[in-house]
């Protein structure tokens, strides 16, 4: 059975524990901001045989006219160091796959995610703002 957990708040932090497991593996988080719902998936999938990598996109619920209203930030912070990606989500519309083979999210090869990790648990920081310059203008149109 799968459980798929809710966080409130423009900024929150997600912990994706065993971080170990094998790929392929899947963390999805729903996120609910702003009046819409977000989903965070973070993918373990090998792209090369023996190479694991970690992927990670924010997906909303909605169309990509909705998605284009907003950016989101992913950021990682430990032992000193800081990696941060910001973007514009993506529609659920959209399938996660095509968004990773695009690169249009977050890559961390194995050795910079044990970086960032915690005992097998990787802590990302999410904040998710309005685009409102963007959606101004498509409202005026």
């Amino acid at each position: 059975m799968h459980r798929v957990d809710i966080l409130q708040g423009a900024e929150i932090v997600f912990l994706a524990t065993d971080m170990h497991l094998p790929a392929p593996a899947d963390w999805i988080i729903m996120h609910n901001c702003l009046g819409h719902h977000f989903l965070l998936v973070l993918r373990k999938r090998e792209r090369h045989a023996g190479h694991p990598q970690f992927f990670a996109t924010m997906m909303l619920i909605g169309t990509p006219t909705q998605a284009d209203c907003f950016t989101y930030r992913l950021e990682l912070n430990r032992n000193h160091r800081r990696l941060k990606w910001e973007a514009t989500p993506r529609s659920v519309l959209e399938c996660v796959d095509s968004v990773i083979t695009d690169g249009d999210c977050l890559v961390l090869n194995t050795s910079l995610a044990q970086l960032f990790s915690d005992n097998g648990s990787l802590a990302i920081g999410i904040a998710i703002t309005a685009a409102t310059e963007v959606c101004s203008s498509e409202a005026e149109m």
